[in-house]
């Protein structure tokens, strides 16, 4: 088995309760790290620290946040520096996920959906950044994975604010990443294709996918639908739609102490969306 040097590493998800975020901090604290999660539910959170705990971390703890907001985002760093004094990897997996704002033209988003997606698209990932850093610098190790999405490379009509915030998250990892890289905290970005997570199957819900045949449960259903709705090219070479689990070993490969050759990379996991022409 490789090791991958994560064991008591100190670790922080954001959105860590579900979809990516959940199998992420899964697979940390498979590996022994002590694992800090955010999330909006308390219950939930409660339950995911249960599984983590079960998982192999016992020393992880959970924070009630509502990003992007800065005081809240304070408050989470301030918890990791009076449990662990220091922090070796950042996952930024929250973003946008109110289905009500996607799907639609361009001269139909409205001020406050451009705000939206700045806000909790790209400020949320500065502000968690940025508090992270100091914490990093007191860690002999740190890096730093941002996911984005194919959404910042494959031009959609009706995603507009959406894609423009993801292309964003990878121009800002790219620029951060020169600047840390020779404190031996690297940075890197990974973007992942369509998958098939909660906040999917709420915009599948609004979008009346269910009603029109689609089964937001089938991989290949999800696929067909976003292909069929929204992008064309989202089937990719392989045909359906990625689980979240299929998404992490990049993520804890980008996070471990073992990677310490890439920076300002970015990996596309999109079943291959440059293949697809429909």
């Amino acid at each position: 088995m490789m090791d991958l040097g994560l064991r008591d590493a100190a670790v922080l998800i954001s959105g860590g309760t579900k979809g990516v975020g959940f199998s992420t901090a899964l697979s940390f604290a498979r590996e022994g790290a002590k694992v800090a999660i955010t999330g909006r539910d308390q219950k939930v959170i409660d339950d995911t620290l249960a599984a983590l705990r079960d998982a192999g971390s016992p020393d992880c703890f959970g924070i009630r946040c509502v990003l992007p907001d800065l005081s809240e985002i304070e408050k989470v760093f301030d918890a990791i520096e009076h449990h662990w004094g220091k922090l070796n990897v950042l996952i930024n997996v929250a973003g946008p996920t109110d289905g009500s704002r996607f799907g639609k033209e361009f001269v139909d988003v409205s001020e406050d959906d451009w705000e939206y997606f700045i806000q909790m698209g790209i400020m949320s990932v500065v502000r968690c950044t940025r508090l992270a850093i100091p914490l990093m610098r007191k860690a002999e190790w740190g890096r730093i994975v941002i996911v984005s999405s194919q959404a910042a490379r494959i031009a959609t009509p009706t995603q507009t604010a959406y894609m423009t915030a993801k292309a964003a998250l990878n121009a800002f990892s790219k620029n951060i990443g020169l600047g840390l890289a020779k404190e031996n905290i690297l940075v890197n970005s990974v973007t992942p294709g369509v998958i098939a997570t909660e906040a999917m199957i709420e915009f599948m819900g609004l979008r009346g996918g269910s009603e029109n045949g689609y089964d937001p449960t089938n991989l290949v259903s999800v696929a067909d639908f976003i292909a069929d709705n929204e992008s064309p090219r989202a089937r990719g070479a392989i045909g359906r739609a990625a689980s979240s689990e299929e998404i992490v070993p990049a993520i804890l490969l980008l996070g471990s102490k073992l990677n310490t050759y890439m920076v300002g990379s970015n990996i596309a996991i999109d079943g291959g969306t440059d293949y697809s022409t429909g």
